[in-house]
């Protein structure tokens, strides 16, 4: 019952906007993959960055129910919608919707450095997925992002990942294309820095 909640939840996001065009099943698919490449332990704690329709993190949260999972988005009617989605489906409790923007979130001490992992999924550009990334994960902790099929080693170029904090990308080819980084050195205080900032002066 779970997953046909599910596929109508995603559903619905695609008719109000949230999610794009496309077959739903390809969508979950996805979002398992997503999953497999990040390999979660047991009972850890994740953060969906840009959930938008809940894609992947609601896939996340139907399938592995020992996690805890944040779902943050900053759009008012997306966090509305996906707050009724975690109910509809059924995994109230270790769910967690937070609207904010995430370079402010980044700073609260109630997330800062206190992700096992972070999804992301059509968040932003590279440089400031890891930026926002790096300070919301745990030392040790995993960046799992979903790659276009086409994309190139230097969307992620190793010199600058490695000034937040992260290591080199690793990439799973797949398809689905994933790459992942693992946070190495907890990053300065002032990062992420404010939006305006980041799209000024990108750190890659």
């Amino acid at each position: 019952m779970t997953r046909r909640a599910l596929a109508e939840t995603i559903a619905r996001a695609q008719i109000l906007g949230h999610v794009g065009p496309g077959e739903i099943d390809n969508y979950i698919e996805h979002g398992l993959a997503h999953l497999a490449a990040a390999n979660p332990i047991h009972n850890s704690r994740w953060c969906d960055l840009g959930s938008g329709g809940g894609l992947p993190g609601l896939v996340v949260a139907v399938e592995r129910p020992d996690l805890e999972v944040t779902l943050l988005d900053r759009s008012a009617a997306r966090t509305e919608f996906l707050e009724e989605a975690i109910r509809d489906i059924g995994v109230v409790g270790k769910v967690e919707v937070v609207r904010a923007d995430a370079t402010d979130v980044a700073h609260d001490p109630l997330h800062r450095s206190r992700y096992h992992g972070v999804f992301s999924r059509s968040f932003a550009a590279p440089s400031v997925t890891a930026e926002c990334a790096a300070a919301l994960l745990s030392l040790g902790g995993h960046l799992v992002v979903s790659e276009p099929p086409e994309s190139m080693a230097e969307r992620w170029p190793t010199e600058q990942v490695q000034s937040l904090g992260l290591s080199a990308a690793s990439v799973i080819e797949g398809p689905p294309r994933f790459v992942i980084m693992k946070l190495l050195e907890v990053p300065e205080l002032t990062v992420p820095r404010k939006w305006a900032q980041i799209i000024k002066n990108p750190v890659f």
